[in-house]
């Protein structure tokens, strides 16, 4: 009997931390929205009229059972794809990596012009250098 109550105790706790807390999902609800007035700050930062409804819609849907998923999919219908702070699906992947192919296409090109210049430079005989620089010798026995 006394090993019943303790595995319920502990399953209490387990249940109790894997449910997120309604605060919890409240405020990462708030920094996945943006605020519809002008769609440049989260609602968990903006200070508009419609953010302040949109908080407490949020908050009353919560407390009522929906779930992140549909609470979401309500502002997205609501206001287009543009309410979420972060893109969904290919549209994140083609924001995020084509700026990251095109630095690393400019990183080689730059190295690689910068090897044929050294590679250039390197191929000069001293007969044909750009600069006609004094030796060390002539420099060192006119003073």
């Amino acid at each position: 009997m006394r090993y019943l109550r303790t595995i319920g105790a502990l399953w209490a706790c387990v249940t109790a931390l894997a449910a997120p807390d309604v605060s919890t999902l409240e405020l990462k609800l708030q920094r996945e929205l943006l605020a519809p007035c002008c769609y440049h700050e989260t609602l968990d930062r903006h200070n508009s009229d419609i953010a302040v409804t949109m908080r407490a819609e949020i908050h009353s849907m919560l407390t009522a059972g929906k779930s992140e998923r549909e609470i979401l999919d309500l502002y997205q219908s609501r206001f287009g794809k543009q309410v979420l702070a972060e893109p969904e699906g290919t549209t994140w992947w083609v924001g995020t990596l084509i700026p990251l192919a095109a630095l690393a296409a400019s990183f080689w090109f730059v190295i690689r012009w910068l090897r044929r210049r050294a590679r250039a430079w390197n191929k000069l005989s001293p007969d044909t250098m750009p600069l006609d620089l004094p030796d060390d010798d002539e420099i060192f026995h006119e003073a």
